[in-house]
């Protein structure tokens, strides 16, 4: 389940070439593509807390017309499971193999007890009582930056995260290029991780970021024009 990278390209470059505003290299669709995949996860996030906020306050349709689970099914879509260790005498929590982009949920491997989590600043409040103090049975866990941390430090020595991991970086493998055309290798390409249900905003942002680095004012216009369009209708009452 995830978008073509080919197919995108191609229609990018159809929709540029129409009435000849420029040319994207393999180099530049592959940075723009990978900042709007990331554009597209953040907008999920944002979507689905705001129609999570109104179907709290108004109501919404069951089944297809609940907005909020059809934006979570995008999110999902990016959605792992793994186990790592924990080291017993810092407490550190190990990292994932797969680049995480926010925890869901940190359990006991049995999944018979989830681990909450604090900030740091809360931790001076929790042990101040030995009712709140972390202990085996309610360990915590506290991020300082991208590390992880488990209190009491011994209480495992492994966990399961459920997180969304970060999208892998998108790429137009090619063969060619200088004086002869590009040719599409797919052996050398990592299609987008997004649910197929993004394709068209994912090109309309590439586009987007076509226009700016074209100095195509057009093609801007046409792109905001579009996404403000889309958010409008969707909040529509």
């Amino acid at each position: 389940m995830a978008i073509n990278v080919n197919g995108v390209y191609r229609v990018v470059l159809s929709i540029l070439n129409k009435e000849s505003r420029g040319y994207l290299t393999p180099d530049q669709f592959n940075r723009f593509a990978r900042k709007a995949q990331l554009d597209l996860l953040d907008k999920s996030f944002y979507d689905y807390n705001r129609f999570l906020n109104r179907k709290k306050t108004m109501g919404v349709n069951s089944e297809y017309g609940d907005i909020a689970t059809n934006i979570k099914e995008k999110i999902d879509a990016l959605s792992v499971s793994q186990t790592v260790s924990v080291d017993a005498s810092t407490g550190a929590i190990g990292e994932t193999s797969a680049g995480l982009y926010k925890v869901i949920d940190v359990n006991s491997t049995a999944r018979n007890k989830q681990i909450q989590e604090v900030t740091k600043n809360e931790l001076s409040y929790l042990n101040s009582s030995k009712l709140t103090a972390p202990s085996s049975d309610f360990p915590v866990y506290y991020r300082v930056a991208n590390s992880m941390f488990l209190l009491p430090k011994n209480s495992y020595g492994s966990l399961n995260i459920d997180f969304i991991k970060v999208p892998s970086d998108p790429i137009w493998g090619f063969t060619g290029g200088g004086s002869s055309a590009y040719a599409y290798n797919s052996s050398s390409s990592t299609n987008f991780d997004l649910h197929p249900s993004e394709e068209v905003p994912l090109i309309i942002k590439i586009l987007a970021y076509a226009g700016v680095m074209l100095k195509d004012p057009l093609v801007i216009q046409t792109a905001t024009s579009k996404e403000t369009n889309d958010f409008n209708t969707e909040n529509l009452v």
